[in-house]
């Protein structure tokens, strides 16, 4: 199997499980309290009963940035939640009847500070949070939520290995190359992305399937709030940097796709002609005086802060 290169994958036969993806673009309310918080779950769980409906025996569900509380500019803490909120058990109790798993933007409040984390949850089809992601890269000057310190990899569904990043995360290369270097195969980005970046919101996305082959999952909502109007256009984009399928502007739409994790597993055990992930952790190896192996030391500056302020 070829994808993205003049060289086969594997050199042969290759087989992988099949993940079923749904997602689900979608307008939400931004809340100023719990009753609106749970009318915005209301619509996340009939939007997983359409998918359960639409798309049968699909694996993995995914909704937006901001689906469950919103971002209300005023009183967006009145809806701030935790783990052990009955919202969010709300979700749990879904994902267990539809024995589907799901990834949630939840607003979460963190222990020991003053502000939330702006966080992605996923859930398995048991109804457990088995992955949860506090942005490492809250929107500046605008977003006010603490910043995250790792980016973990889950193992999910049907050989899956699934990072999630938050909206403006994927505006910047490197927490692309963090996921996929901890192993993600299924990099899901959710998003409240809005005009006037229609454009750099194909151009991330494609760039970042294609640069790390990596499966990206990128799910925006849509709707004119109280700044700007974040505009839909969900897609799924293949290792290769194609779209598989992707959602319309503005209107309420669900997508699915399948997608093979193990390709992407397979494509990096291999040295052959693009092969990303292993030419950076393997740098120059074609050249003989690095013995078929090349440079496998970190010697990007951009990645080593050395713990001296910018």
């Amino acid at each position: 199997m070829i994808i993205g290169s003049s060289h086969g994958v594997g050199g042969g036969k290759t087989e992988t499980e099949v993940l079923s993806v749904v997602c689900a673009q979608l307008e939400p309310i931004h809340a100023a309290n719990m009753e609106e918080v749970n009318r915005n779950i209301d619509k996340i769980i009939e939007y997983m009963e359409i998918g359960a409906r639409g798309f049968p025996g699909y694996d993995l569900f995914v909704s937006p940035e901001f689906a469950v509380q919103g971002m209300h500019p005023i009183q967006r803490r009145n809806v701030i939640l935790t783990l052990d909120s009955p919202e969010v058990q709300r979700l749990r109790d879904a994902c267990a009847r539809l024995q589907v798993w799901g990834i949630f933007s939840v607003i979460l409040a963190l222990e020991g500070h003053r502000e939330p984390g702006n966080c992605a949850i996923m859930i398995n089809d048991r109804g457990e949070v088995v992955h949860q992601y506090c942005k490492m890269n809250p929107w500046i000057p605008t977003e006010r939520h603490y910043p995250g310190w790792e980016c973990p990899v889950t193992p999910g569904p049907k050989g899956s290995r699934i990072a999630t990043i938050v909206c403006a995360d994927g505006d910047y290369p490197e927490i692309w190359r963090e996921a996929a270097y901890n192993g993600a195969n299924v990099i899901v980005r959710i998003t409240h992305y809005m005009n006037p970046w229609e454009e750099a919101w194909k151009l991330t996305n494609r760039c970042a399937a294609y640069c790390n082959q990596v499966y990206v999952v990128g799910c925006n909502c849509y709707g004119v709030e109280h700044a700007c109007a974040a505009f839909g256009n969900s897609m799924i984009v293949n290792p290769d940097g194609n779209v598989i399928t992707e959602a319309p502007m503005m209107v309420p739409y669900m997508l699915k796709a399948d997608l093979y994790p193990g390709l992407v597993d397979k494509l990096r055990e291999s040295s052959a002609i693009n092969s990303f992930l292993y030419s950076f952790r393997h740098r120059g190896a074609s050249c003989c005086d690095l013995g078929g192996r090349g440079q496998t030391k970190n010697q990007y500056r951009a990645y080593d802060f050395g713990g001296e302020e910018q």
